[in-house]
């Protein structure tokens, strides 16, 4: 849920904290911010204010760093009960609950997003998680372009602004606009997070197709065979 659609402008906060309630279920409410310092009455931020809403009762509340996430993995723990994740912004915390997901060492995730432009937003669309302003999840990416950005993850380790995941990147875009797919960033980096893809590296996936997009010709190697499309699509086809 976007801050917002959870405020809207003052009116809703109640009503909308009551939904997250609902769908994280009982207490403890655990809370995940980006600085438990700052956590504090004196500050009266806006993570303070709501976790207040969503949990009015203060004896409920168990709140940590969003970075401590990090830790479940490396110690092999899961936490069953929801975590409720608010404001997260930063690329290291972004990754940290990425991987914290993709361990399944969180069993429900609910995430309070600061800005509907926020690229946490994108990545939570990509993975098909449930929007509870509306209480439905956008529909997945195509599973074509899902495929090819996992061509473009196997590509992250040599980075995806320059050399040959660059040339990757570019090539595979260009086609898929030549088969009749638009240039749209946010239709690639949902299938670019569907695929397994990093905060880190989205940066990169979201200049070049930005600057493709705006008619930007990068020169690049051809990494892939004219016809790669068609092979992506026998792949899909066959379950490869």
């Amino acid at each position: 849920m976007v801050r917002e659609d959870w405020g809207q402008h003052g009116t809703a906060m109640v009503p909308q904290s009551a939904v997250i309630r609902e769908w994280i279920g009982a207490p403890p409410y655990i809370f995940a911010v980006t600085d438990l310092k700052k956590f504090n009455s004196d500050d009266r931020g806006a993570d303070l204010e709501a976790a207040e809403y969503i949990a009015p009762e203060v004896a409920t509340h168990k709140v940590f760093n969003i970075s401590e996430l990090s830790r479940l993995e490396r110690e092999d723990k899961v936490i069953d009960h929801a975590i409720v994740v608010l404001h997260p912004y930063e690329q290291r915390e972004l990754d940290t609950i990425r991987e914290a997901a993709k361990a399944d060492s969180v069993g429900r995730l609910f995430v309070l997003i600061w800005s509907p432009h926020d690229i946490v937003r994108t990545w939570l669309d990509g993975l098909g998680a449930i929007n509870l302003h509306t209480g439905k999840s956008l529909p997945d990416p195509d599973p074509l372009m899902v495929a090819a950005s996992g061509m473009m993850v196997g590509e992250e380790y040599n980075g995806l602004s320059s050399g040959h995941g660059k040339d990757a990147v570019v090539q595979l875009v260009r086609v898929f606009a030549a088969e009749g797919y638009s240039i749209d960033v946010d239709a690639w980096l949902r299938a670019y997070f569907a695929a397994g893809g990093s905060f880190r590296h989205a940066e990169s996936i979201e200049k070049l197709v930005k600057d493709m997009k705006a008619g930007t010709r990068h020169r690049v190697t051809p990494r892939y065979r004219d016809n790669i499309v068609q092979i992506i699509r026998e792949r899909v086809r066959s379950g490869q």
